[in-house]
């Protein structure tokens, strides 16, 4: 069934665009691959946010320059997406620290029980890595959004200023802000939606479920994708309305 999925997934990626779809489907292949080398370098031993951030930059790198080419909004949301990585990840490290989500819940205690505890793994760096993985998707989306919607501004009235370009970018930013932070509450909650049931069944009151480390676990995440979606809005507008006055002139005399 996996295989006749991915089948339609290609065939749909194709018909929309060969050329760019037969690069997205690949994309996603590499990225997934990106995803197995991370597992197997932090069950290895290695840092696991090291391995996160240096993978979440990878595949940043192949969802914008291997399906969108070199150019000034690649490269611009390129540079934004990685302040943002730097930005959120001292956040991510302090609320990984106080909130305690780090391991396993008491609702996975039966599912684990069977198995050795002895994993020499920092289950914190575990839960950091998770939410920068987590993050990614939305981040570069929405960064790469704004670049390409600005880039497009600007080349139908070259004469708009940095601070006009940057205040469109914003602008642009706002419509896509409420879809984007929508569509991570329902692709998380959906994903939750089980265990959700599971604490309906047996009865726990709103206070157990809104303390559970699970459900806790969830929402941070939650919270750090619709963050990274919030602060790339401002970053991208800014840098790549400097990167468009800055092309301009250097064109320009190139000429």
């Amino acid at each position: 069934m996996n295989i006749v999925l991915m089948a339609i997934l290609f065939l749909l990626m194709l018909y929309i665009d060969k050329k760019r779809g037969l690069r997205l489907f690949l994309s996603l292949v590499f990225n997934f691959g990106i995803l197995i080398v991370i597992f197997y370098l932090v069950a290895l031993g290695f840092n696991a946010v090291v391995c996160s951030l240096i993978g979440c930059f990878a595949v940043s790198c192949i969802i914008l320059f291997f399906v969108n080419s070199d150019n000034i909004k690649t490269r611009s949301s390129l540079k934004s997406i990685s302040i943002v990585l730097v930005i959120l990840s001292v956040l991510i490290f302090a609320m990984a620290h106080l909130s305690r989500i780090a391991g396993f819940g008491y609702e996975s205690y039966e599912e684990i029980n069977m198995f050795s505890y002895d994993v020499r793994i920092d289950f914190t760096d575990i839960a950091i890595s998770m939410i920068l993985i987590s993050l990614i998707g939305a981040t570069v989306d929405s960064s790469i959004a704004i670049s390409s919607a600005l880039y497009e501004v600007y080349e139908n009235n070259r004469e708009l200023s940095k601070k006009e370009l940057f205040t469109s970018g914003m602008n642009i930013g706002k419509d896509i802000l409420c879809t984007t932070t929508n569509t991570l509450m329902f692709a998380f909650l959906g994903d939750f939606m089980t265990l959700l049931i599971w604490f309906y069944k047996c009865e726990y009151s709103f206070a157990e479920i809104v303390n559970a480390k699970t459900f806790a676990a969830e929402m941070i995440r939650i919270l750090f994708s619709a963050t990274g979606c919030l602060i790339v809005i401002p970053v991208t507008a800014y840098i790549t309305a400097c990167a468009i006055k800055k092309a301009k002139p250097e064109a320009e005399n190139a000429a």
